[in-house]
């Protein structure tokens, strides 16, 4: 009986264990067959065409970019396409449309001027993978963004040299800032008296007093522009002949500028002697030509920028003329002063809100963040004269309350504005002859690892066109890399995918081998660092045993 059983159990066992067995193997089968299968049914979207293509440079300003994959996208799903311009702005933000059956999407581009664009896309194939990538094209020939060589005086009158950040002070460097403060003191001083002498409603006092120190301003501005303009010809120059000097005066626009200082400073001293016509066109052009040697003319659109510096300029003369006519009028007849007073604190709080106006939208326009503030000498100036700034107004504060019950201001608080205006006159030397732009430097990354050595050269690292080098060892037993992708990612835009840089083998000459190790050598050139911005480096090799090795690193470019 005991035995009955047994065989009992075992009879329905089997059947079933033999099922089993079936069932795996037909699943296994199965899957077997399907990878065996040619087909999509596992592949990812791929990007087949892209108008304008990578690295285009066009004539003109395309229509459309229209991206088209080997396959259908998926239908539910919103594809992202952004077109970046060399700022990273935005320049078409509308709805991307499909076509051909779903496989490509296309979106409608606004005129575009010259310049480097970037095209990032995120998209989701039917299959479910998502696909992404950028890439760049070129309208046009666009000019290099702005730089600090492009606001270097010597790098504009042919010479090299790194001046205003080394932070060694020389007793020359000493001079010469000393020299540039006592020129903008001079030039908007008298500036702001000439500007002044327009009221027709002046007193007898005030008149004279304006005379007298309008007198003494314009031999002041004479000798400090004669002191300025030599000392900053002796700095341009650097050791070089007195032929240098005439050289840059008559064929660069930097001396040129300084020549028409001169002759505007010759006539300084005869000013007084003008009618109000006379003067005011001294001062439109004195304000004029220190306007267009700044800064300012080296940002685009030219005429927005020097029409914010002249205002701003403007707006300086007129609260530093009215401050010296105040408290020299004061010193010489109190009564007379408190009217003069009413008066000026109107234009004054006026001229403030202008300086603050135009001094913000200056730095916007010159520095493509806040952030830039941080990265510079100038930066940290222009949050002193900011600091500065914010005091002024509490002593304005303080004394248009006491001329609104009536009483003249106090001598503390008049020595204080003047304080405080010296103190601006000062920092803004010393700030007009700093760099607003840090400045780029090559990038040279290079790792040393046991399974992989890497060298990449980035020159000059600057937004638009750079010339790339990307060197790879790799151990004897594994040879060649099958390989080798190099991408950059702006890390400040995640909305931007990475670009792939198209890599071309060559021929390296540089005695750089290291024992035990292959050498590969890869070079690209093309406007792959589109826009400034922290940007990410990755490095990325496949190995003969299809082993992945990768190394990144991360750098900025202003």
């Amino acid at each position: 009986m005991f035995a009955i059983g047994v065989h009992h159990r075992k009879s329905s066992y089997s059947p079933l264990n033999r099922a089993l067995k079936r069932i795996c193997f037909a699943f296994f089968a199965a899957l077997l067959i399907i990878s065996l299968i040619p087909g999509r049914a596992s592949a990812h979207a791929v990007l087949e065409k892209a108008t304008p293509a990578q690295d285009e440079k066009l004539g003109t300003s395309p229509s459309f970019v229209e991206l088209l994959f080997n396959e259908r996208l998926d239908a539910s799903s919103k594809p992202k396409i952004i077109v970046l311009n060399s700022s990273s702005e935005t320049v078409a933000d509308g709805k991307a449309e499909r076509f051909s059956e779903g496989k490509g999407i296309r979106l409608k581009l606004p005129a575009l001027k010259e310049d480097h664009y970037t095209v990032s896309y995120d998209v989701i194939s039917a299959d479910g993978h998502p696909v992404s990538g950028a890439y760049v094209f070129t309208v046009g020939n666009p000019p290099p963004l702005p730089d600090s060589s492009s606001l270097d005086p010597h790098a504009q009158v042919g010479h090299a040299h790194n001046h205003g950040g080394s932070g060694n002070l020389t007793i020359l460097d000493f001079l010469l800032y000393a020299a540039r403060i006592a020129y903008y003191a001079g030039l908007l001083g008298l500036a702001g008296l000439l500007l002044w002498s327009l009221q027709r409603s002046a007193s007898p006092v005030v008149r004279d007093v304006r005379e007298s120190v309008t007198r003494f301003g314009g031999k002041f501005v004479l000798c400090a522009t004669l002191v300025y303009v030599v000392l900053s010809l002796n700095n341009l120059t650097q050791g070089e002949p007195l032929s240098e000097w005439w050289r840059v005066l008559s064929e660069t626009t930097v001396g040129q500028l300084y020549s028409a200082g001169l002759l505007l400073a010759l006539a300084a001293p005869l000013v007084t002697s003008l009618t109000a016509p006379g003067r005011l066109f001294w001062v439109a052009v004195a304000l004029f030509v220190e306007a267009w040697n700044g800064h300012a003319a080296a940002f685009d659109p030219l005429s927005y920028s020097i029409v914010l510096d002249y205002a701003h300029l403007l707006a300086a003369s007129l609260w530093t003329g009215g401050l010296v006519l105040l408290l020299l009028v004061w010193r010489k007849e109190r009564p007379e002063a408190g009217r003069f007073a009413l008066l000026f604190s109107k234009w004054a709080l006026l001229s403030f809100l202008v300086l603050w106006l135009t001094g913000v939208l200056s730095t916007l326009h010159f520095l493509p963040s806040w952030k830039y503030i941080l990265y510079t000498n100038w930066g940290t100036w222009l949050i002193v004269k900011a600091a500065i700034s914010l005091l002024v107004v509490v002593v304005a504060f303080f004394i248009r309350l006491r001329l609104r019950k009536g009483n003249l201001p106090q001598k503390s608080l008049l020595l204080s504005d003047i304080g405080l205006l010296s103190a601006i006159l000062v920092v803004v030397g010393i700030l007009t002859y700093q760099n607003p732009l840090p400045a780029n430097e090559s990038l040279h990354y290079h790792d040393m690892g046991e399974d992989m050595h890497v060298t990449l050269r980035i020159s000059p690292n600057a937004p638009g066109d750079n010339s790339v080098q990307l060197k790879v060892w790799l151990p004897e037993n594994l040879g060649q890399p099958k390989a080798t992708v190099l991408r950059l990612q702006p890390v400040d835009r995640k909305d931007v995918a990475y670009i792939d840089v198209p890599l071309q083998a060559y021929e390296d000459s540089e005695l750089d081998d290291f024992p035990g190790f292959v050498k590969a050598t890869f070079e690209a050139e093309g406007p792959y660092l589109p826009f400034a911005g922290k940007w990410e480096a990755q490095i990325r090799v496949t190995t003969s045993e299809d082993n992945e090795l990768v190394r990144s690193t991360t750098f900025r470019i202003y």
